[in-house]
C-alpha cells in the first residue's frame, strides 16, 4: 500500500510513501480517494504529506507524455478532481513537503489551506509547459489565490524550479520549516486549526474560494 491514514488526536493523517518518488498513477489515486474520505469523514484537520525526499513527484510521465490522449485526460482529470474535493473542504487541511514536488503535487499543497515546507536539497516546480502540456481551466485556479503575482509568469508559464526558500516566496508554501522539524509544525497547525468553530471556518472558506471551485467542478464535471 502506497497512501496511509492515520487519526491522531482528531487530525486525519494521510501519508503518500511508494517508497521512491511518489509518482502519481490509478492505483495511488484509488487509495488517495479512499484515505480521503476516510479523512473527510472522521477528522476534525486533514494533514496531507509524501515522504522524506518526496512529496509527489507528479503524474506517472508514461501516461502523460505517452502518445494517448485520452489515457493522459483521464488521469489528469481525476488528480484534478480530488483536487477540487480538497480545496473545496470545509475542515482545515495542511500539507507538508519534505522533499521534492511537481505539477499535481504542487496543485494539491497549493489547495490546502496551509503549505510547509521543510529545508533541504529540494525542487518544486510546475513543470507542464516544459513537458508540452499546456497549463489550463481547473488546473490554474488554486493559484489564482495562492501565488505570488510577480512569481505567475515564472511559475507557470516558464517552467521555473524553486529551492524550498524561492518555493515559500513564490507562494507555493505559506512556512519554511528547518529540516526534520516539519512534520511537528504541520501537525501543531492542523490541530490549531480544528479548534476554530467548524461552522464558521467552512462557510467563509466556501465564501473565499466559490468562483475557482464553480470553474474547477464545471472544467471536471463533478
Amino acid at each position: 500500500m502506497t497512501v496511509s491514514f492515520d487519526l491522531q488526536e482528531g487530525v486525519g493523517v494521510i501519508g503518500i510513501d511508494d517508497g521512491n518518488k511518489n509518482v502519481i498513477n490509478h492505483d495511488v489515486l484509488d487509495e488517495l480517494e479512499a484515505a480521503w474520505a476516510q479523512a473527510e469523514s472522521d477528522a476534525s484537520a486533514v494533514l496531507i504529506k509524501g515522504r522524506p525526499g518526496a512529496f509527489c513527484a507528479g503524474y506517472d510521465i508514461k501516461v502523460m507524455t505517452g502518445g494517448d490522449p485520452e489515457a493522459s485526460a483521464k488521469l489528469g482529470s481525476r488528480g484534478g478532481r480530488l483536487a477540487t474535493k480538497i480545496y473545496g473542504s470545509g475542515k482545515p487541511v495542511v500539507g507538508l513537503a519534505q522533499g521534492h514536488a511537481f505539477t499535481i503535487g504542487l496543485v494539491w499543497m497549493a489547495c490546502c489551506d496551509v503549505g510547509v515546507v521543510e529545508q533541504g536539497p529540494y525542487k518544486f516546480g510546475m513543470t507542464e509547459v516544459a513537458l508540452g502540456v499546456p497549463l489550463n481551466g481547473w488546473a490554474l485556479e488554486p493559484f489564482k489565490l495562492k501565488l505570488n503575482p510577480s512569481h505567475k509568469t515564472a511559475a507557470l508559464l516558464h517552467s521555473t524550479v524553486y529551492p524550498p526558500a524561492g518555493a515559500c516566496e513564490a507562494g507555493f508554501f505559506d512556512t519554511l520549516a528547518e529540516e526534520g522539524t516539519g512534520l511537528d509544525m504541520a501537525f501543531e497547525t492542523a490541530a490549531r486549526l480544528a479548534q476554530l468553530p467548524a461552522d464558521a471556518y467552512a462557510k467563509t472558506k466556501q465564501a473565499l474560494r466559490k468562483d475557482a471551485l464553480e470553474v474547477m467542478s464545471a472544467n471536471l464535471g463533478v
